[in-house]
């Protein structure tokens, strides 16, 4: 068990070390202004946006994949399988699916132009 002094030695300790942090954070990152902020922002986003495409993309085929799998649990026992089942994991497929235009559409509707945040990228048909 900790005592009275030991937690007192415990706090005044963190104290001092937050306050060492603070000072020395403050002379690494004084050189840094609103725009390099919003540059190291920007570039998080973009993997941001790449990370939920791609996370769309493999969810979308996933729910697609339970969905035939459920149209076949339906056929061969339409008692145990409603059919709403299949039908709302094709729904959400569908959705996933989608998600990727909608964020790139939404992207130039906000910020106007092509302008392009994140975008899929790799062996694209075409290009």
């Amino acid at each position: 068990m900790i005592n009275f002094k030991q937690a007192k030695l415990i706090k005044k300790s963190l104290i001092w070390l937050s306050f060492l942090g603070t000072v020395f954070a403050t002379n690494v990152y004084a050189t840094a202004t609103i725009g390099t902020l919003a540059a190291n922002v920007t570039k998080s986003i973009g993997a941001l946006t790449q990370l939920v495409t791609a996370g769309a993309y493999v969810g979308g085929t996933s729910m697609f994949l339970i969905a035939i799998f459920q149209f076949r649990q339906h056929k061969e026992n339409p008692s145990q399988v409603p059919l709403s089942k299949p039908m709302m994991f094709l729904a959400i497929a569908g959705a996933l699916l989608f998600l990727p235009s909608l964020i790139q559409v939404t992207g130039q509707t906000i910020f106007g132009g092509s302008q392009v945040i994140g975008k899929a990228s790799g062996m694209l048909p075409g290009k």
